[in-house]
């Protein structure tokens, strides 16, 4: 039963990740506006770097298509924290209100990684 959890988490972690990566890739997705000028700024300086949001996009997708298909999850797992962390930030920071997409991947992440800690024990060994 547990494994039929962790399988049904992972594939939908996987499946939002995805979705959104293309989403972000191919212009599916409206710009939010939100209620915080500090948030609006803050996206609109990403968005005028040019790089940052397809960057992420490619990212969300190999990972996802990873974490979906089981393979490389694990590196796939830890290569995306910092993106499931950063999201968090921005809407715990800038906009707690609409964050609960972002809550959810953080926690999914988090879930899905101590699910594997046993494959990260040799990275964490102190020599």
């Amino acid at each position: 039963m547990n494994s039929k959890i962790y399988t049904v988490i992972r594939i939908i972690f996987g499946l939002m990740i995805v979705g959104s990566g293309f989403g972000m890739l191919f212009g599916l997705t409206t710009n939010m506006e939100y209620p915080s000028a500090s948030a609006n700024a803050f996206m609109a300086a990403m968005n005028a770097a040019g790089y940052f949001f397809p960057f992420v996009a490619v990212v969300k997708i190999v990972c996802g298509l990873a974490i979906l298909f089981n393979r490389y999850a694990r590196a796939a797992l830890v290569i995306f924290m910092p993106v499931s962390v950063n999201m968090t930030m921005f809407h715990i920071s800038l906009d707690v209100t609409s964050g609960i997409p972002a809550y959810l991947i953080l926690a999914l992440n988090t879930y899905l990684l101590f699910k594997n800690i046993e494959g990260y024990r040799s990275m964490l060994i102190i020599k």
